[in-house]
């Protein structure tokens, strides 16, 4: 990052050093708990009622009911990083986008690849309270984030290596189908006429992840800032995907464990460096150009 610029730059850097980091309040505390209640409404009809995946293959219904579980686990991220964020927690404010990701990547399945019914709407809400959520709240800071020590490079490593290792995952599946001209398995199995989450992955995930590791590698503030958010991401989603594994391998134990035992390193991993890297978090002033 580019140093300050002469004593302007430094007199710059401590005003800012000053300046209180905005907290979560106004219409953001409102919709943190109106995404709470209705993510958490949503998934226990999800996983109590027979209803809302009746149209559903078997297969299916049991990947959403597992993203039920996982769904839940992130309201808790989201209210505890929230309430965090509102007592001026840096912690709390990278938490709280990170489960906000998590709840925009996994309504933006529920609303496309779900069969039409009457959580169609409340889908379409949570995608898009999350959404301008994070986008808006994040825009609010007026520091830097900065990840001391080894926390920052292994974060960094993990997301990479996760990023690579999925994209490699995905297309193993997608370019023999493709050569073949066959519909891969799962989208059979799962009655779907595209997988949601290659397209997710494949397009936006993955590659935001080896990007942030990347340029949290080289101290970047745009990688440092999403650096935390994004291992959050990778925790939350990696248990709502060993949910689901564990819910089809209760329905048919002919799955085998391999699978499951990788996704478990995943999220051991995941979590470990998120643990980590909030633990060596700081707020540093924002950076002002030379001459400024």
């Amino acid at each position: 990052m580019a140093g300050y610029g002469g004593r302007q730059g430094e007199a710059a850097g401590m005003t800012s050093d000053t300046e209180p980091e905005p907290r979560l309040g106004g219409w953001l505390l409102a919709t943190t708990l109106v995404l709470a209640a209705l993510v958490s409404t949503t998934s226990l009809l999800g996983l109590a009622s027979h209803w809302p995946y009746a149209a559903e293959t078997a297969n299916w219904r049991l990947q959403a009911q597992g993203q039920d579980l996982g769904n839940l686990l992130a309201v808790g991220a989201l209210l505890g990083g929230g309430f965090g964020w509102w007592r001026g927690s840096l912690r709390g404010l990278v938490v709280w986008a990170g489960s906000l990701l998590y709840l925009i990547y996994a309504f933006a399945i529920y609303a496309v690849a779900l069969h039409f019914g009457p959580l169609f709407l409340p889908y379409l809400a949570v995608l898009g309270l999350a959404s301008f959520s994070l986008g808006f709240g994040v825009r609010r800071r007026t520091h830097e984030v900065w990840v001391a020590g080894r926390a920052r490079t292994g974060g960094s490593w993990v997301l990479i290596v996760i990023g690579a290792v999925f994209g490699l995952l995905w297309l193993s599946s997608i370019i023999p189908a493709l050569a073949t001209g066959q519909v891969p398995a799962e989208l059979t199995a799962a009655g779907l006429v595209a997988n949601p989450v290659h397209v997710l992955d494949l397009a936006l995930v993955l590659p935001a992840m080896i990007l942030t590791g990347l340029q949290a590698r080289r101290g970047r503030s745009d990688g440092l800032l999403w650096l935390v958010p994004w291992l959050t991401f990778s925790t939350l989603m990696g248990a709502s995907v060993a949910a689901a594994m564990l819910l089809v391998l209760a329905q048919d134990a002919t799955g085998g464990l391999a699978p499951l035992v990788f996704v478990g390193a995943v999220v051991a991993a995941s979590g470990w460096a998120l643990v980590a890297c909030a633990r060596r978090l700081e707020r540093r002033p924002r950076r002002q150009p030379a001459g400024a």
